[in-house]
């Protein structure tokens, strides 16, 4: 255990609770019991529920993952509450996507006669309305000096276009004694440091995975890798860790937290560059590559200016559409798209892109996306998803039903689903109602899905109509997920037609076929570009009967999901295994004059002691 860093992450535990407390209390209660685990929120939401009070029975159905009920209950209660319990409502409106009744509702919080503590807020919650429509400025007009207008207002200065993070303390100046540091002293060699949002073993997902995968890769083909993640991770996502790196298949991630992070985003990223700075004279490094999005690249820039090296921006999705397909109706998308956050959000990804050394991308689609936004196409790697041993190393042989049996799921019925983020571009609401369609018209068709995210409760509720047919694991280990997959007849990515979907390419249809499942798609050019001709079938997004009709074609035809589940796990096997996938990302590394096989060796931090584990920075 390394004391210095333990007691670095307490500190910035405590500041963070404090500044938020500080701000806005009853926003921040509300988001921890959001996001403590559903097993202990639940029962407790249940019984809350049961009190007779609108704005704590309304808090109970909304913590309990009863999302109809609770915005039943907010709507009924919107016209006559009152103060705190106006309030606490309008919080629960702003999470349900309430627009309109959180207005009214802020309005009533914070009307005459109410205390300044009920008026600020009242003016919080109207900010974060605006916020979440896209209008930064707005939502900085409507609040007092303080903490929570600081943050918001250094939010809107990072995504103005030219803004770069503040220069720090030269590395070796002012450092404090080695036991309470903030930098390794000795960092490990490497020719490409990798600055990155978050890694394993803290934070799984989607990202991380692939991310540990390039890296293993990328070093198993001859080049030095070493991992770094942003400013205040892992604690900032709530997790404490007993040193200040974790190594995994002989990979390293190195953890930046220092005794003040700072309080806003332009502070953090501040540090993150002097971090990277220090980091990347200590190991050597003769590269930079990050990750989208731009606010690594913002902090990635800096510091690869700083060391004269040159630096790769690795896009991995468009973040702003992103935000905007979080929005409701097509009127709310359009507004959203039309605000100040995409624009200015928009203006940095293009910036950034335009001015690294190299960017990288998952598709085809996105690469011309990035060709057309200005990105010079010479510049442009396309390093698709791959997969492991984990995928290539799967049983595929057995029935699906039988993987199911071992699994404790029913082995009749054809099961169809999917393992996914439970968020609403997914479309997943789609594949319930096709699988309601189908069953109405006396098809045994079955629901698999796994994974959580914000739209879970609300699936949960839309599913309920298909009873015990409808299973959702949650969140599970990868391993398992696999093993998931497997028990599926039918593997089914039922995206919206949504843009961050037509241009984005998921792992999830590469690796469905690689575990040997027959793949259905909705018809976007990134999805249909994941696999060749023969794997797959694509239908229109979002249109539930044709989906529907698929799958009960394929659930009738056992011949051609066979022949479309081989074709797919032949390609897998030949074209998406991460050694052939790496070999790109060594080329584009040899253009920026980093030479495989060729290891530099670790040197000091200078001004710190080497031999304790970490130097001393900020």
């Amino acid at each position: 255990m390394n004391l210095g860093f333990v007691l670095r992450q307490g500190v910035t535990l405590v500041r963070t609770v404090a500044e938020h407390v500080g701000g806005d209390p009853v926003f921040f209660g509300m988001q921890v019991a959001r996001r403590l685990p559903g097993k202990y929120v639940a029962p407790v939401g249940r019984a809350v529920s049961r009190v007779p009070v609108p704005a704590v029975r309304a808090t109970g159905l909304w913590l309990s993952g009863q999302e109809s009920r609770a915005s039943a209950c907010v709507q009924e209660a919107a016209g006559s509450a009152r103060g705190a319990s106006a309030r606490v409502l309008g919080e629960i409106a702003l999470g349900l996507g309430l627009r309109d009744e959180a207005l009214e509702l802020a309005g009533r919080a914070g009307a005459r006669g109410a205390s300044a503590t009920a008026r600020r807020g009242a003016a919080g919650l109207r900010a974060r309305l605006r916020w979440a429509a896209g209008d930064m400025s707005g939502a900085i007009e409507e609040l007092p000096a303080g903490r929570y207008r600081t943050r918001l207002e250094s939010e809107r200065a990072v995504m103005t276009p030219g803004w770069t993070p503040a220069p720090a303390a030269a590395p070796g100046a002012s450092r404090t004694p080695a036991l309470f540091s903030g930098t390794p002293a000795e960092a490990p060699r490497t020719q490409v440091l990798f600055s990155l949002t978050n890694s394993l073993p803290h934070t799984q997902s989607g990202y991380t995975l692939r991310t540990h995968a390039v890296l293993r890769s990328v070093r198993d083909a001859g080049v030095d890798v070493l991992g770094s993640t942003r400013t205040g991770y892992p604690v900032s996502v709530g997790r404490f860790s007993s040193r200040d790196r974790d190594t995994i298949d002989g990979i390293t991630y190195l953890r930046d937290v220092p005794w003040n992070q700072g309080s806003t985003l332009a502070e953090r990223l501040g540090a993150q560059a002097a971090f990277l700075e220090e980091v990347g004279r200590a190991s050597g490094a003769q590269v930079l590559h990050t990750t989208t999005h731009f606010v690594n690249g913002l902090a990635v820039r800096e510091a690869a200016r700083r060391l004269g090296v040159p630096w790769v921006y690795e896009v991995r999705g468009v973040l702003e559409e992103t935000w905007a397909s979080g929005r409701g109706s097509a009127e709310d998308k359009a507004a959203a798209r039309a605000s100040e956050r995409f624009r200015l959000f928009r203006a940095q990804e293009i910036d950034v892109a335009r001015s690294a050394d190299f960017v990288v991308t998952l598709g085809h689609t996105m690469a011309q996306e990035l060709v057309d936004r200005g990105v010079d196409a010479s510049r442009v790697l396309v390093a698709p998803n791959a997969v492991g041993d984990a995928v290539l190393d799967a049983d595929v042989t057995r029935p699906a039903a039988q993987v199911r049996e071992e699994l404790g799921l029913p082995t009749e019925g054809t099961w169809v689903g999917t393992a996914a983020s439970i968020v609403g571009y997914e479309g997943l609401d789609t594949l319930v109602d096709a699988v309601a369609l189908a069953r109405a018209d006396g098809h045994d068709l079955r629901l698999l899905v796994v994974g959580t995210g914000t739209e879970l409760p609300a699936l949960k509720e839309r599913a309920a109509v298909l009873g015990e047919h409808a299973v959702f694991t949650g969140r599970v280990p990868q391993a398992l997920a696999h093993s998931y997959v497997r028990a599926l007849d039918v593997f089914v990515v039922p995206r919206r037609n949504d843009p961050v979907c037509a241009l984005v390419t998921p792992i999830k249809p590469v690796e469905a076929a690689g575990l040997g499942r027959p793949v259905v798609v909705s018809d976007l050019p990134a999805l249909t570009e994941a696999l060749p001709a023969g794997a797959f079938t694509a239908v229109p997004p979002e249109e539930p009967g044709t989906l529907a009709s698929e799958l009960v074609r394929l659930a009738q035809d056992p011949l051609q999901r066979a022949r479309m589940a081989a074709t797919g796990r032949d390609f897998v096997l030949a074209e998406r295994r991460w050694e052939s996938v790496a070999q790109g990302f060594v080329d584009m590394y040899a253009k920026l004059g980093v030479e495989a096989g060729s290891s530099v060796t670790a040197v000091p931090v200078p001004g710190v002691e080497s031999g304790t584990g970490e130097g001393g920075r900020r």
